[in-house]
């Protein structure tokens, strides 16, 4: 076995892609799979202003916190406690995108 370094260096996010199974199509205003949507735009913000070396956005198989019509993300720091929230993946995305910016300050 060979330890490698991470290639982010701050922390990593884990989007639930079995979570957007039960956010009712009505409620969102992109397509598609509203745990890849969440994943994209957060890597796209984080890309665009050059944080995106710090923090890695993936998706996950579940996290274990299914709550109907909300989206599992979890934030795994290099150091510190893993955080996990319950958002709507459209309507609360800005403010998660938020706490993620002051998390990787």
């Amino acid at each position: 076995m060979k330890q490698e370094e991470n290639p982010w260096s701050k922390g990593v996010v884990l989007v639930c892609t079995k979570c957007g199974k039960s956010i009712s199509p009505k409620s969102l205003h992109e397509e598609g799979n509203a745990g890849e949507n969440l994943k994209t735009f957060l890597k796209k913000s984080f890309k665009e202003s050059g944080d995106l070396s710090k923090i890695r956005i993936v998706t996950s198989s579940c996290l274990d916190v299914c709550i109907d019509e909300y989206q599992a993300v979890t934030y795994a720091p290099v150091q510190g406690p893993t955080e996990t929230f319950i958002v709507h993946p459209e309507e609360d995305r800005e403010k998660l995108l938020q706490h993620l910016r002051e998390k990787i300050k």
